[in-house]
């Protein structure tokens, strides 16, 4: 009996001499097979913090605490719930709360858990979870966070999977659990004797929740976390069998696309020739929404056909009549003053336009919805579907756990699936027609909008006495940028409309983000850290810009 309990609580091999182990708590979740969570305690994701001596001055914020840092800990509390499960044939499966849009987390997740619990890459089938209100900020995909994040809570999950394994493995064989081996799917004993995952998992399951502790691999050991690997879908996507959004065969979801307004947010007074329309080829509905006249057809190719035939009335948007000039002269009005005249020492000063930029990415919006009377079902590649979740079902008049959106991969990001504009549309869509729509964004309807690059100016000044840096200013003026789901749930989202919230949250995530430093090397007698007088306005900021000079 106590070794049984031994084989249960402690599945890791004791620590070799001279080394540091450390343990990490996970949950046994009371299941009819076996299936483990973890809990993310507070240390670093992949090293011990660096001490405070190497850091040689005053630090700024984002050197001492980042973006990052925010985002693995607001995902601290709901760690336990993210599961992987053993099925009864054997399978290692895994759900994981984010969105892959082509930057390979998939792959990557695949590979934490394989490494964990010494599988092939690919024995791990991982897949995008459905939105889970209950992740609460644990299911944003943004700011290159997923690895950051998740790498210790899986490989607390995973190993606390494999130890339950070879201790049900150890109660079957008679043998002491320190004797088995597991390699790709198989523990292995003394004698020649094995048993695979398939006839362990419900050995392994537990009919109650448990906290149970254990020790990771040591990376010395590691052989699949640092060694290349192919993406695991890189030949379904250059063999065109990869499955996004508008692939997805769901019954009843015909192609649907969206008349628009000739400028921003305008919206449509009159439809004159509706009729006409909807007896074109292939034509089944014309609907009038809140973002212009829906189309719904047997294919794209009449759908957007159709829309071109519209003849439609429509209301001035919000940015009626305003082009480059204009809003940049409106920048310009707003730029604050620089608060260190000119004029003590040697003054280094320039002013620069970045002008808008679309972060369109190679599949554009897209979503499809199937609205009900008393549900809703969409599936889309949200970076924040608890959000969107919350969203749609207030637009659709449902509560939130009578809409179900289920996260597709993407064909791209560059922050524009932070937003989810499509689902709501098509969600929108499909309650006015009363059917199922596949709704696509056409590539002039994604590149001609978005909420990344804005328009903004920027102004520097310098303040230089021979090798000293004495001052430097930077006055940033931006097109102000919705930023409206928060950080990934409904209350942040609804936080930011409120007043000044967009301007909090857009001043928090600069500040966290952003280190400013001389760029030229340091000369002797000067510190390489620069002193920033002014923090810039609310903006949507880039790590990587394009700075074109503006006229004098």
């Amino acid at each position: 009996m106590a070794q049984q309990r031994q084989a249960q609580h402690r599945f890791a091999s004791p620590p070799r001499p001279g080394t540091s182990r450390r343990r990490f708590l996970g949950y046994l979740v009371a299941a009819p097979t076996l299936v483990v969570a973890a809990e993310l305690t507070r240390q670093s994701v992949f090293a011990e913090p660096a001490s405070a001596a190497a850091i040689p001055s005053a630090p700024q914020t984002p050197e001492v605490y980042d973006l990052l840092d925010a985002l693995r800990d607001a995902a601290r509390p709901t760690a336990n719930l993210i599961r992987i499960e053993v099925e009864r044939d054997g399978s290692v499966s895994f759900a994981l709360p984010r969105s892959d849009n082509g930057q390979g987390i998939i792959t990557s997740t695949q590979m934490i858990i394989a490494e964990e619990m010494d599988l092939d890459v690919a024995d791990v089938r991982v897949t995008l979870a459905d939105a889970r209100p209950e992740l609460v900020f644990n299911q944003l995909t943004g700011g290159s966070s997923t690895t950051f994040t998740t790498y210790t809570p899986i490989r607390v999950a995973a190993a606390l999977a494999k130890g339950r394994l070879l201790a049900a493995a150890a109660q079957l064989l008679q043998q002491d659990v320190r004797t088995l081996t597991s390699r790709g799917g198989l523990i292995s004993g003394a004698g020649g004797s094995a048993l695979p995952f398939s006839e362990l998992t419900e050995k392994a399951a537990s009919d109650a929740h448990e906290r149970v502790e254990v020790v990771l691999k040591p990376r010395e050991d590691f052989r699949v976390i640092g060694k290349p690997q192919t993406k695991t879908d890189a030949r379904a996507m250059v063999t065109g069998r990869k499955k996004f959004a508008t692939d997805l065969a769901v019954p009843d979801a015909l192609p649907t696309v969206i008349c628009r307004a000739p400028d921003l947010n305008g919206t449509p007074e009159r439809v004159r020739n509706r009729d006409e329309v909807r007896d074109m080829p292939g034509v089944t509905d014309v609907e009038v929404v809140s973002t212009g006249v829906a189309v719904r057809a047997r294919t794209f190719g009449q759908a957007i056909d159709a829309v071109n035939a519209l003849r439609v009335d429509w209301n001035a948007g919000t940015v009626a009549g305003e082009d480059d000039d204009s809003v940049l002269a409106t920048l310009e009005a707003a730029e604050l003053p620089l608060a260190v005249p000119a004029g003590v020492g040697e003054t280094v000063e320039g002013a620069f336009t970045f002008y808008f930029a679309s972060n369109s990415s190679l599949e554009t919006n897209s979503a499809i919805a199937d609205v009900r009377r008393d549900r809703a079902e969409i599936w889309g590649a949200m970076k924040n579907p608890i959000a969107a979740q919350a969203e749609i079902a207030k637009l659709l008049g449902l509560a939130q756990n009578r809409v179900t959106v289920h996260v597709t991969e993407g064909g791209g990001s560059f922050g524009r699936k932070l937003f989810f504009d499509a689902a709501l549309e098509a969600a929108e869509v499909s309650q006015a027609m009363g059917k199922p729509v596949k709704l696509m964004w056409t590539r002039a309807d994604d590149s001609r909008q978005g909420r990344v690059h804005p328009m903004c100016t920027a102004r520097v000044r310098a303040q230089v006495s021979g090798s000293s840096v004495l001052s430097y200013e930077q006055r940033h003026t931006s097109v102000a940028t919705q930023v409206n789901p928060g950080l990934g749930e409904a209350v942040t989202a609804a936080a930011v409309k409120a007043p000044l919230g967009n301007l909090a949250l857009s001043e928090a995530v600069f500040e966290l983000t952003q280190v400013t430093r001389t760029t030229s090397g340091p000369r002797p007698g000067c510190s390489t850290r620069s002193t920033r007088v002014s923090t810039p306005a609310a903006c949507a900021t880039s790590t990587r810009r394009t700075w074109r000079p503006r006229a004098s």
